[in-house]
């Protein structure tokens, strides 16, 4: 049986689906949720930034595009936390228990690490297609949350 499930959401539309795929399963299971969003400083943090590819040359930065960072993070993470909040009151609407997260990392890491310490029976999460180069260089959230995961994974497919 199915207890606790982390559903870890993005930025995109298809969160809705993710997140719609979740509460179903919470509420045939009578199952509590986690809702997880992380923010990922990639490809529009330091990193990038930072990268000789991108015309920087990492650590050195100037102070404009460190406020700027700051500035675009900031509003990343009002954003997330509005829509986290949202997804939470739908699940209390269908009385379905549900704790929200929010994080800055390594979207894989980040998930497993959160479905390890809230003993998640469950994770429900996106699949991106991604281009084989673009696995080759940047690798895969999914991939490395399908090799990681402390328990059962479903992915869902975006088209």
């Amino acid at each position: 049986m199915l207890q606790k499930i982390l559903i870890a959401t993005g930025d995109a539309p298809e969160s809705e689906k993710i997140l719609a795929t979740g509460l179903t399963l919470a509420e045939k299971f009578g199952a509590e949720i986690g809702i997880l969003h992380v923010l990922n400083l990639s490809p529009n943090g330091f990193e990038a930034m930072g990268s000789p590819l991108m015309g920087g040359t990492y650590p050195i930065m100037n102070d404009l595009a460190i406020q700027q960072y700051q500035q675009e993070l900031q509003a990343r993470e009002q954003d997330g936390m509005e829509r986290l909040q949202s997804y939470a009151r739908q699940a209390h609407d269908r009385h379905i228990k549900a704790d929200i997260y929010q994080s800055l990392g390594d979207p894989g890491r980040t998930i497993c690490e959160l479905a390890t310490n809230n003993l998640a029976d469950l994770i429900v999460m996106g699949r991106n297609q991604k281009s084989v180069l673009s696995e080759i260089f940047l690798g895969s959230t999914s991939n490395y949350v399908l090799h990681h995961a402390p328990c059962s994974v479903m992915m869902i497919q975006h088209n």
